[in-house]
C-alpha cells in the first residue's frame, strides 16, 4: 500500500523515545494533519490539511532564552528595518 499515515504513525511510536521533545511534537502534528488529508475528498481541504503537515513538519522553535519576539524571529532586523 506504501507509505501513509498509518505506516509512518507506527514508526513515530517505535522511535519517538529517542528524539527530542520539541522534534517529537512536531513529527505528531505534522502525522495528524495526514491523517486528515487522507479522510478528504475535497482536494482542495486534502491540499490545506497537507499544507498544514507540512508546515508542522518543518516549523522552528522561537528562541524563548533569547528574548526575541515572534516578529522579530520571522522577519529579522535586517528585513524591519
Amino acid at each position: 500500500m506504501g507509505i501513509n499515515h498509518h505506516t509512518l504513525k507506527t514508526r513515530h511510536r517505535e522511535e519517538r523515545d529517542n528524539y527530542p521533545d520539541n522534534l517529537s511534537l512536531r513529527v505528531h502534528r505534522a502525522l495528524s494533519g495526514l491523517n486528515r488529508a487522507e479522510q478528504e475528498d475535497d482536494p482542495d481541504s486534502r491540499f490545506v490539511f497537507l499544507w498544514i503537515a507540512f508546515n508542522a513538519a518543518y516549523a522552528t522553535d522561537i528562541d524563548d532564552q533569547k528574548g526575541h519576539s515572534k516578529q522579530r524571529t520571522l522577519f529579522p532586523a535586517t528585513m524591519l528595518a
